[in-house]
């Protein structure tokens, strides 16, 4: 979309009032009139599909008090047909949704999408549901496609954290994705955070984030999970004037999570009708990292379908997300992790780490690395690099450090890359070239520090020095975390 100037924190205050509500407040009549089955198969309004057969689509959406009489758009009716058409029309495969308030509509509405299913905060199944959200309250849900998701199990996770979360906590759910006959487990986590802008708001969504984090970190350390929802603040810095994001203890641990939403940010784009910011995002996890369509996240401009649509349907927009159910089932090998500037002096500790994010073993027989000047290494007969794999070459085998994993030394005793800047290459046995990176001096300045690619692991990811990572130096034949590869 074009890109948006940003009034930077005006009147957040009175964004907060009128748009983020922290809790759900009473009101909601469950046995009020709602649309008929009929009514809500009748599209009024045309939704272009977003969704395709080759990719896992993901959306996120707050419906602002969905089937709530004392809050939000004051024609339900028209509220529940324009979600109805939008959520059918869009054709995503799942989707995570904030402030659904009637259980009765959010059935109604899931009945009425073909192919669907739903579950809301405070379903039976949902362990703890019930405790946290009450039938008049605003409530997280899912909604999926059954030929795609299958649900094994569904909870309430930081739930210590309630009040910080606006007394919201996150809806955590196991599913199984199958997609064109690949299945694997998923973990989808829906977020409403803590509105609005004051200090005390922020320090509760910041006390949030922080446990928040923590929970991912030792409950999920490996696996792959993704978390849509109104973060209720921005991911570059905060709605509240003067602070940094709640959100940064995330964002610059980007060996292990990674907001596909924060290139909208950037690129100063807003989630809402009215004012200026980016605060409905997707957070995943490095292991889903790879699986990300690059580039795809977007906030989807409903309102070019729906008339008065910030009035009569909701006044945040979906956000949406592409990805491959899989890596490529071909061999795809890249550069990694470059160490240019070796600890001392002893240039036998230069390396360059190689890892396969394809979804088959690479053949690398002949394959050669290369500096600017010449060809520094030429992988033996039958060296392969599994997939998920990584593998480290030294300069020097005497030059190893001791328990390095998956490393071997070049064939010519030598990478001779300059800290000034150089280029590195890998090409296959036929000369082509495989991945090339020119890296300038700045990521060669610090003894020790390697550059990686951050995302690590991934194919479309840039360099940064290895300590804006984590804090430790590099990490050859290692993820930049230190976890093992396969």
């Amino acid at each position: 979309m074009p890109r948006i100037v940003r009034v930077r924190r005006l009147s957040h205050s009175i964004l907060s009032l009128a748009l983020l509500l922290p809790v759900a407040c009473g009101g909601a009549d469950e046995s009020r009139g709602s649309p008929s089955a009929g009514q809500a198969n009748e599209a009024l309004v045309s939704i272009p599909a977003q969704g395709s057969s080759t990719t896992l689509d993901i959306g996120e959406w707050n419906l602002d008090w969905f089937g709530s009489t004392a809050n939000g758009p004051t024609d339900e009716a028209l509220q529940f047909s324009n979600v109805h058409d939008v959520l059918a029309g869009a054709d995503l495969d799942i989707w995570g949704l904030e402030e659904v308030v009637s259980v009765t509509q959010f059935n109604q509405l899931v009945s009425g999408l073909t192919g669907y299913a739903g579950l809301i905060a405070n379903d039976p199944s949902v362990t703890s549901g019930s405790s946290f959200y009450s039938a008049s309250e605003q409530k997280v849900a899912i909604v999926y496609k059954t030929s795609i998701a299958k649900v094994n199990g569904a909870k309430l996770v930081v739930t210590d954290q309630a009040s910080n979360f606006g007394g919201r906590p996150p809806l955590e759910v196991s599913l199984t994705v199958t997609l064109n006959g690949t299945s694997f487990p998923l973990t989808l986590i829906v977020l409403h955070a803590k509105a609005f802008s004051d200090t005390t708001s922020y320090t509760e969504r910041l006390n949030a984030s922080i446990a928040f984090k923590s929970y991912l970190d030792s409950a999920h350390p490996s696996d792959r999970v993704m978390v849509v929802g109104d973060f209720n603040d921005d991911v570059d810095t905060s709605i509240t004037t003067g602070k940094a994001s709640p959100y940064a203890n995330f964002v610059s641990d980007s060996a292990d999570y990674f907001f596909p939403t924060k290139a909208l940010s950037d690129s100063g784009q807003h989630s809402t009708v009215s004012f200026p910011d980016m605060i409905d995002h997707h957070l995943i996890t490095n292991e889903v990292v790879p699986l990300y369509v690059a580039g795809s996240a977007e906030v989807f401009l409903v309102d070019q379908f729906i008339a008065n649509y910030g009035t009569t349907t909701t006044d945040h927009f979906p956000t949406l997300a592409h990805y491959t159910l899989a890596p490529s089932t071909s061999a795809k090998v890249i550069l990694n992790e470059i160490l240019a500037n070796e600890p001392g002096s002893d240039t036998g500790g230069e390396f360059i780490e190689l890892v396969n994010v394809g979804g088959t073993a690479a053949t690398l027989s002949g394959w050669t690395l290369s500096d600017a000047t010449g060809v520094r290494h030429t992988f033996p007969s039958g060296a392969t690099l599994a997939a998920g794999g990584g593998a480290a070459i030294f300069a020097s085998a005497s030059s190893i450090p001791a328990g390095t994993p998956n490393a071997s030394a070049s064939s010519t005793g030598a990478l001779s890359l300059n800290n000034g800047g150089d280029t590195v290459t890998l090409k296959d046995q036929t000369g082509a070239v495989v991945d090339t990176f020119t890296y300038p001096a700045s990521l060669a300045g610090t003894d020790g520090v390697s550059m990686n690619r951050s995302p690590d692991t991934s194919a479309t990811g840039t360099f940064v020095l290895h300590t804006t990572l984590v804090s430790a130096l590099d990490s050859p034949g290692k993820h930049a975390n230190g976890t093992s590869f396969p």
